[in-house]
């Protein structure tokens, strides 16, 4: 996983992630809570072939709105839980 900022407030980040057997979503669950995401955000998946490299599945999902304190967020996508500040 990967965490850029998304905008020129610090009220966004985009979450980037690569799969490599399957696309699935490209669906981030967030909210403040552990275990308690009472936000989603919806993504972007590619991939690309280079001569006989092919990559997998890469995800970029932007979760804007968010506060500009210290607070942290819990997310999960796929099978995989993270926290930010």
């Amino acid at each position: 996983m990967h965490i850029t900022q998304g905008d020129y407030d610090g009220k966004a980040v985009i979450i980037s992630w690569v799969t490599f057997t399957d696309p699935g979503t490209s669906e981030v669950l967030y909210g403040r809570s552990q275990h308690k995401y009472d936000h989603s955000a919806q993504g972007k998946t590619t991939n690309y072939t280079y001569y006989d490299y092919k990559s997998g599945y890469i995800h970029h999902c932007l979760i804007d709105g968010l506060e500009v304190t210290l607070m942290m967020y819990y997310v999960q996508y796929g099978y995989s839980n993270w926290v930010f500040f």
